[in-house]
């Protein structure tokens, strides 16, 4: 009997896309196809998700265009059309894939915790969709119609103050993956915080900011580290 979880991914042809799939070998990986899909039928967008466990919405680092109305289009509309097809075949988890930098124009001496939100201008275009996205992710969420790991990635292209390796990004991205409800609400109430079964009352939603932990680097991933290894405070 095959026991794998099967997870689709949003986005196919980007550096990210690839690297999240080469990290869930072990499980049944498929991309959404937008180009098989009526984007004005919900029956369209629901047939993809049947037997789906876990969805990986990439907020950043998907879709990309050069049409500015076409890019918010994308990030807000068509998201919470997927979201809610997402919703209604009973997926298990969402997980919104975002980027640590909604954050990079902050003076260095800020502390960035996962708390903090920004506005982004309209030329900033690769951000403020990133920023819609997240929020279209949090509406479901706040809803309860299912959990959303919302995970704020480093760069993963260049060896900056914020550098995320291949190395790190699977070790973590597996170990929340393979985490499951129950282990959630624990690892969370060790920390004195709720993160509730999206069929039971409670919030569904976490920020979660992940890069490689060395001297200098910008920003604080401890809360990530607390969960997936409560025994090992930081």
């Amino acid at each position: 009997m095959n026991n794998k979880k099967n997870i689709l991914i949003s986005s196919k042809d980007s550096k990210l896309s690839e690297l999240l799939y080469e990290c869930l070998s072990d499980f049944n990986v498929k991309y959404l196809d937008l180009s098989k899909i009526d984007v004005n039928s919900h029956e369209s967008y629901n047939e993809i998700f049947k037997g789906v466990n876990i969805y990986i919405h990439l907020c950043h680092g998907g879709f990309n265009h050069s049409d500015t109305m076409k890019m918010i289009d994308y990030h807000t509309r068509i998201t919470y059309d997927i979201l809610f097809a997402a919703g209604k075949e009973n997926v298990d988890k969402v997980f919104a894939i975002s980027t640590l930098d909604l954050f990079k124009n902050l003076e260095s001496n800020l502390t960035v915790t996962e708390n903090w939100e920004l506005n982004y201008p309209a030329s900033e275009i690769d951000l403020l969709c990133a920023n819609l996205a997240e929020n279209v992710c949090k509406e479901f969420a706040r809803d309860k119609v299912f959990e959303v790991i919302n995970l704020r990635l480093g760069n993963i292209q260049k060896k900056d103050k914020s550098y995320l390796s291949k190395t790190e990004l699977k070790n973590k991205f597996l170990k929340l993956v393979n985490f499951d409800n129950d282990e959630f609400e624990k690892a969370k109430a060790a920390q004195n915080e709720q993160f509730v079964s999206a069929r039971k009352k409670g919030p569904n939603w976490i920020n979660l900011h992940l890069q490689d932990s060395f001297e200098g680097q910008k920003y604080l991933t401890s809360k990530i580290k607390n969960l997936l290894d409560p025994e090992v405070k930081i």
